[in-house]
């Protein structure tokens, strides 16, 4: 029960490799799935397809070598797409430099990463050392301490065939790069069959033997041709590619694995005789990339304009990265320019900085790379591959060993911590940088994990960097000291005139607006930097922000206010107290205080407790802050009515013409008038409406707040689409005027409400006939719903307003008999000319929303 597949019928897994030229799905299946002398024909299987009792799995196998994928229309993108098989599930696996465009939304992804070190033990222990666990330890140790071999080996294949030789061999199999490791492994496929032999090769066998592992130029320029092709034509006919490459050749390469034979689908049926012929490819994608950095490697040696001009295009170096690396390790003099045509390509310093290390004994040809890939950005990302990120460090250390200057260092969410004791940046992935001295530009940025950084770490690392000149913390998540004392900074550090900049600009928590900070080391304070006349700043403090972020917020705050740069918005999550006695300063729930700010243009308070006297001294705040026009409470608790005496209003803010809003969280926004301190709409749209949940748990308060929004909606004009009285309902005032709450809260006539719910009372005679009349005051009222209530099973129509009847009034009774999961609900609808309920279908109700 476990299984994924558990609630299938029918698995259907095809190959889409072997599709090319077949029509559909249907097709497909009669020729690939079925035997030859089969009776089931296409209709058949279409018939089955489209029964939707049969729970039915399609696995689409390797898309991305799907020859038609590019062919609009294909049966494939129907399916996928959802215009055909509507109800069937789909499986489909393809490379992610390949994936379909068009899927339904709701589509779920899952990204195979190779072997877990869980996945590699078990496979270890289990099958190649048969629970040795000595033998499995030592395997996994040297796998687990050569970044090279962790990252060729996520593909489960190449895994494999490093365990068991790493086993049969005895040995420590240490490999310094991918072209060292893929080059034995091809030798790996050879050697096996040849240690599998009965007797003893002779000299001639011997011979040809290492003919076939030393001379493989026809299949080096068919495996770069291939990749060369459009769409990347993988796949040869047997007979041609056995004719090309000899039959010897042929046989040797099918019999040990590097070639694959499989049968597929004739597109030229029934032209040709055959229904099937058989096409062959190479073991694994990577074995292209083997031979064509072979057949590439040629062409550079000897006629390097002979290679196309647009190759980086027909080889992308993101998706077939290994070609690149497998030239430069094949030949060291090839390295230079391979280089050169990766710069064509944008995006691909990474692998550049990959293919430059692949070959470590020409240092001369090594180093004039690393001063070349060093004069430009260097980066070290989090998502790099071990392997990268370490390729990366040891270029970096390289340089600076030879003294040659690192233009720009760019940790990119990579940095965790600076250590002290050790002088050295320790990355999120645990590798240390510790040699940085020609380093002259250290650029970190952070988006997600906040890090503080304390005095003797900044200290530290300048020292460190030796030959700095810029420092630049690239986001807001840095928590950089607030100043640091002129006499702990070193004098030596003080003439070097290091730019330390802070940009806290970047992160989530802050819109992309504001200056960049300087750390002055005169006086050891931070200043903005390069300050422009369009400057602005917005800063949000929440109330779970540390007390050292919210430090550097306000202090942010001050900065721009003194240096007359504009702050757009200060926001207060959750953060807001109180104001001072002299309202000049705001007190934070942290004991922080933000003092007058005079450029700051909007003030947010969001979920704070406000009475009167607190709205008051908050205007008292908000006159000393001579730039402010807007005054915003969001999701907070603020007075219903007699909310302000007009003449408490400072009379600078009526002549600043200060807006004053109050959103609810309804939808509706709420504008404080200064003639009258009362609440009223704010911008209403023509499209507005309103609809309001009154429930008996809600407080006194906040029946009384509902009950004001749809008044003021009523008068406005406002459509009010539906009012729900949640087990709140009590009785409906003599006059049906109004309907009383069993809060004491009483609802007038709302000539604007559309939809009336109540839920949870019971309702005799005398009292639903109540109810009605006050519907019959609210004219634009044409649906009544009763919900879990108790109502007399048959009402008097002479009681019932006739005027409800010319409206065409819909009642509606719907329980749930009884309410038990399973039990299906019951919708009654009113007969108004007989007073007696129908049993029916709230569907029936065409202009009902649920």
């Amino acid at each position: 029960q476990c299984s994924l597949l558990s609630n299938i019928d029918i698995l259907i897994h095809l190959n889409l490799r072997q599709l090319g030229g077949v029509a559909s799905i249907y097709e497909a299946i009669v020729k690939c799935l079925l035997p030859s002398d089969s009776s089931i024909k296409e209709s058949d299987v279409k018939q089955l397809l489209q029964n939707e009792d049969i729970r039915t799995l399609l696995l689409f196998d390797a898309y991305d070598e799907y020859p038609d994928k590019d062919k609009g229309g294909n049966f494939v993108s129907r399916i996928l797409e959802e215009q055909l098989l509507q109800h069937v599930k789909v499986l489909l696996t393809t490379r992610s430099s390949c994936i379909p465009e068009g899927c339904d939304k709701l589509t779920g992804r899952i990204k195979l990463t190779g072997f877990d070190g869980r996945a590699s033990e078990e496979y270890v222990r289990g099958v190649v050392t048969g629970g040795d666990e000595e033998a499995t330890k030592k395997i996994l140790t040297q796998f687990n301490t050569n970044a090279t071999l962790a990252d060729i080996c996520q593909a489960p294949l190449l895994f494999v065939v490093y365990a068991h030789s790493a086993h049969k061999a005895k040995i420590n199999i240490d490999f310094r790069s991918v072209t060292e490791f893929f080059g034995y492994m091809v030798n790996c496929f050879h050697y096996h069959i040849r240690n599998k032999a009965q007797t003893k090769a002779t000299a001639e066998e011997q011979a040809q033997f290492q003919e076939f592992i030393d001379n493989h130029d026809t299949l080096d320029r068919l495996a770069y041709e291939a990749l060369c092709a459009e769409n990347q034509q993988l796949t040869w006919d047997r007979d041609i590619i056995a004719r090309e490459l000899g039959e010897e050749f042929y046989k040797r390469h099918t019999d040990i694995g590097i070639l694959v034979e499989e049968e597929v689908i004739n597109r030229n049926f029934p032209s040709q005789p055959d229904p099937y012929k058989t096409e062959v490819r190479l073991f694994h994608k990577l074995a292209y990339e083997w031979y064509a950095a072979h057949h590439f490697v040629e062409r550079l040696r000897s006629s390097p304009s002979s290679l196309p001009g647009n190759l980086v295009d027909l080889m992308d170096p993101s998706e077939l990265q290994h070609v690149y690396r497998f030239a430069c390790g094949l030949d060291p003099l090839a390295a230079p320019r391979v280089l050169d045509l990766l710069r064509q390509k944008e995006d691909c310093d990474s692998l550049a900085v990959l293919c430059a290390l692949e070959h470590k004994d020409k240092a001369a040809i090594v180093l004039d790379i690393v001063r070349d890939l060093v004069s430009r950005d260097v980066r070290i990302r989090k998502d790099d591959s071990r392997l990268l990120q370490r390729t990366t460090i040891e270029l970096v250390q390289r340089a600076c060993e030879h003294g040659f200057p690192v233009s720009c260092l760019q940790l990119d969410m990579s940095f965790r911590r600076f250590d002290v004791t050790n002088s050295c940046i320790v990355l999120e992935s645990d590798f240390r940088l510790a040699n940085m001295r020609t380093v002259k530009v250290l650029h970190m940025e952070d988006s997600y994990v906040g890090h503080e950084i304390t005095r003797d770490e900044l200290l530290g690392l300048l020292r460190t960097c030796e030959g700095l000149t810029e420092l630049r913390f690239g986001s807001s998540v840095f928590l950089l000291p607030l100043s640091i004392p002129p006499e702990k900074i070193p004098p030596a550090l003080k003439r070097r005139n290091i730019n330390i900049l802070y940009d806290r600009r970047g992160g989530p928590l802050r819109l992309r607006e504001g200056p960049v900070y300087r750390l002055s080391f005169e006086h050891g304070q931070w200043e903005i930097h390069d300050q422009r006349a369009d400057q602005t700043l917005c800063v949000l403090i929440y109330q779970r922000h540390s007390q050292l972020r919210q430090e550097w917020s306000i202090q942010e705050l001050e900065m721009a206010a003194e240096a007359d740069v504009e702050i757009s918005a200060l926001r207060l999550n959750e953060s807001f107290d109180t104001v001072a006695d002299n309202s000049q300063s705001i007190i934070l729930t942290s004991g922080c205080t933000i003092p007058v700010l005079r450029t700051l243009q909007e003030l947010d308070i969001e979920g704070s407790n406000i009475n009167q006297e607190m709205f008051i001294r908050i205007l008292s705040y908000v006159k000393e802050c001579p730039q402010m026009i807007l005054l915003f409470f969001e999701h907070s608790q603020l007075p219903l009515k007699d909310v302000v005496d007009p003449e408490q209003i400072p009379s600078q803010l009526k002549e600043r013409e200060l807006r004053v809003l109050y959103d609810r969280g309804n939808g509706l926004v709420y504008r404080l008038s200064f003639d009258h301190g009362q609440w009223e709409i704010h911008d209403q749209r023509a499209d507005s409406s309103l609809g309001v949940v009154i429930d008996q748990s809600d407080s006194q308060l906040r029946q009384e707040w509902l009950i004001k929004e749809l008044k003021m909606a009523a008068e406005a004009g406002m459509t009010i689409s539906a009012l729900c009285l949640e087990e709140s309902f009590d009785t409906v005032a003599d006059n049906s005027q109004s309907i009383i709450l069993t809060s004491g809260c009483t609802i007038p006539v709302l000539l604007t409400l559309q939809n009336l719910a109540i839920n949870g009372s019971n309702i005799n005679q005398e009292m639903f006939i109540k109810i009605l009349s006050y519907v019959k005051e609210c004219p634009q009222m044409t649906r009544l719903f009763f919900w879990s209530s108790q109502l007399p099973d048959v009402v008097d129509p002479e009681q019932i307003p006739s005027q409800l009847k010319q409206r065409g009034l819909k009642v509606w009774w719907i329980d749930d008999d009884g309410g038990g999961d399973g039990v299906p609900r019951r919708y009654r609808l009113l007969d108004l000319e007989s007073g007696r309920w129908d049993i029916t279908d709230i569907d029936s109700d065409t202009d009902s929303e649920g």
